[in-house]
């Protein structure tokens, strides 16, 4: 009688380590956020009327809140034009140092900045694993370039936990299995009980 209630108190562990397991293989593939597109417009740089290479700066900070510290937010992001224009991301002191004026447009060329990702070297697409703080996305054209029309940014990310959260969810699962096989099979606790004994 007490050998099939602990077969049956061992579905618990070994029905939490299927889902510890599930999660763990969620993490490995990351779950896509459905991408986002913005117009971005395309900004001259070292012709006549822009003798200068001005750079332009979002509006607003992109937030990752601390609490998702757990997670890992892996960026892909391409534009349309890296032929005449870069994209790239700093930190938000940039916003106080170089701070957009009602065009967009920073009184800082891109050598001033230091970039977290992208900027003038990048062609036209860049990987950044997004960070819990603010930050914020800046661009500019390259040498030569006279387009005044717009072009696509899109941002795509892959969602996945932490390093340290898989690691968790892997000693769970072993930890759990393990349980529940000594429920089920009571090889181990079986030998301490006689180590004891003896």
């Amino acid at each position: 009688m007490t050998s099939i209630v602990m077969r049956i108190l061992s579905l618990l562990p070994m029905i939490t380590a299927g889902i510890c397991a599930i999660l763990l293989l969620v993490s490995f593939i990351g779950i896509p956020v459905p991408a986002q597109e913005q117009k971005v417009p395309l900004i001259p740089c070292g012709v006549p009327g822009f003798e200068t290479c001005p750079v332009g700066m979002a509006e607003e900070n992109l937030s990752i809140p601390w609490g998702m510290v757990f997670l890992d937010l892996d960026a892909n992001v391409e534009w349309d034009r890296g032929d005449v224009a870069w994209v790239g991301i700093v930190d938000t002191k940039w916003a106080d140092e170089c701070p957009p004026d009602d065009n967009g447009l920073t009184g800082c060329e891109s050598t001033d900045f230091e970039y977290l990702a992208g900027g003038p070297d990048s062609d036209n697409s860049f990987e950044y694993s997004l960070k819990p703080g603010d930050t914020r996305f800046v661009t500019g054209g390259k040498q030569g370039s006279i387009d005044l029309s717009t072009q696509i940014v899109t941002v795509e990310i892959t969602v996945s936990f932490s390093i340290w959260v898989n690691i968790l969810l892997l000693l769970a699962i072993f930890g759990l299995g393990a349980s529940a096989f000594d429920m089920n099979f009571p090889i181990v606790s079986s030998f301490f009980s006689k180590e004891e004994r003896d």
